[in-house]
């Protein structure tokens, strides 16, 4: 029996909205701890190590952002396969999906160390880092590779906890290894005078650690599951679920970085004075929208529970209440932007040109909001849902057709409004591809299947049988 904790949320009953709701604070709250640790970890490098050193670790963002998506792309994986166990109270099931979890940790962890180890260098040179930062830049990246098993612990687990309806961990957990990470880089750079290599260490050491936590927790926080090395062992069922959830997330998530890199070289045609007005109006809109990221995140696991009992009358409602009140906070947060568009650029900068821009390319993206929450509630959903491949399709259309928007409504006719146009376009055509697809029947279809599927499974026969 699974004994009910206080940190564990049950969405298969009770109030609706309040569960998801309480569910999705603690997701809110290690987002913004995220973003607070990015800058610190930043400012330490920049004020205390060098201005090169700044520029090794930042020109190695991008090949970090890949290892990261990629594994927040498979715990999405272990995310909803555990929901939908946890959900339908199968114990032997659940521990078979979290020993099939840990395996696969492993494997994508010894892979991606690897292959990393091999492509360092020739990543740096496709990236054209100078050479006076390159022996930093690689050394940082060889480090940050060798510490990947407790990072993808960390990522895997954490979508194994919240599967099982506990948010606030990994929520710890992240917290933990932020403020452990700042500390170890202050006596790294302070103390010891490592520099770049120093600060790569505190970061991997402090990934260990919280990997290490997460599994502690996993094994004493009566959840009925245990981790144990003996035990890890895949099933060849759940792998393919978990990887045919995540893999498709994980190729979503790269996909929106690829994307970003080509979008990029039209913001740089306009030059620094625009790409620092645009770096400000992404942080920004990366801020703003951490609520409707936290909601919809933890509506991916509530359809996932209840999956696992089949409520779909359950799984609809929430998703109806999500939109609605992601479209009532969307309007709110477009009301924030336009009235605070000339006070949010001077937290940034005091270059008037600069604030200038960004306050326009803000008015512009305010719209974003309005929609957005509906993309997000419905991506997670279905990934819930276990369909992972039409969010996947969607997202890439939207990402993709950045690029030759911003080329055309940017570049082409030398107006810098025009990338900005070009990304809420874009971001509205793939809201309205996902909204076609779930309101023009392709959900309904699915749910006939899931359905189908059900009975069979129940030795029953559907109606028209």
């Amino acid at each position: 029996m699974i004994q009910r904790k206080n940190s564990r949320i049950n969405l298969t009953e009770g109030p609706i909205f309040s569960s998801l709701l309480r569910f999705a604070v603690p997701i809110l709250l290690g987002s913004i701890v995220t973003q607070l640790y990015n800058v610190a970890d930043s400012v330490i490098v920049g004020r205390f190590v060098s201005s090169d050193a700044l520029a090794a670790v930042s020109v190695s963002g991008p090949v970090m952002s890949l290892i990261n998506m990629f594994m927040i792309g498979l715990s999405t994986g272990s995310n909803v396969v555990i929901a939908q166990r946890m959900g339908a109270k199968d114990i032997p099931a659940l521990q078979k999906a979290v020993s099939t979890v840990a395996f696969l940790t492993l494997v994508c962890a010894l892979f991606i160390t690897g292959v990393g180890l091999a492509v360092s260098r020739p990543l740096l040179n496709l990236l054209n880092t100078p050479q006076e930062i390159f022996s930093d830049a690689r050394l940082y990246l060889m480090i940050i590779y060798l510490g990947t098993t407790g990072n993808m612990i960390y990522q895997m687990g954490s979508g194994a906890l919240r599967g099982m309806g506990d948010s606030s961990w990994p929520f710890y957990f992240l917290t933990l290894c932020s403020i452990l990470n700042v500390i170890l880089d202050l006596v790294a750079v302070l103390v010891l005078k490592w520099g770049v290599p120093g600060v790569a260490l505190a970061t991997a050491l402090a990934q260990g650690v919280s990997g290490i936590g997460v599994i502690t927790r996993l094994n004493r926080g009566s959840y009925g599951v245990k981790v144990r090395f003996k035990g890890i062992r895949p099933d060849r069922e759940e792998s393919g679920k978990i990887i045919g959830i995540g893999l498709p997330a994980a190729i979503q998530n790269i996909g929106n970085l690829i994307a970003n890199l080509f979008v990029q070289s039209s913001v740089n045609f306009f030059g620094p004075t625009f790409i620092a007005a645009n770096s400000i109006v992404n942080k920004v809109d990366d801020v703003i929208n951490i609520p409707v990221v936290a909601l919809s995140t933890a509506l991916c696991t509530y359809v996932g529970q209840n999956m696992g009992l089949f409520r779909m009358d359950r799984i609809k409602k929430e998703i109806n209440y999500s939109i609605l009140s992601l479209t009532v906070l969307g309007a709110g947060l477009c009301g924030v932007l336009i009235a605070f568009r000339g006070i949010f650029p001077r937290l940034f900068t005091t270059d008037l040109a600069v604030i200038a821009i960004a306050a326009d390319g803000l008015m512009i993206m305010s719209f974003q909001c309005l929609f957005h929450g509906t993309d997000r509630c419905l991506v997670n959903a279905m990934r819930g849902a276990g369909k992972s491949v039409v969010p996947m399709v969607t997202a890439q259309f939207g990402a993709f057709s950045r690029i030759p928007l911003a080329y055309l409504l940017g570049v082409r006719t030398g107006d810098w409004h025009g990338i900005f146009w070009a990304l809420l376009i874009a971001s509205f055509l793939r809201s309205a591809a996902i909204a076609i697809y779930y309101y023009g029947g392709g959900w309904k279809r699915a749910v006939q299947r899931f359905e189908q599927k059900h009975r069979e499974s129940q030795g029953t026969e559907s109606p028209a049988d």
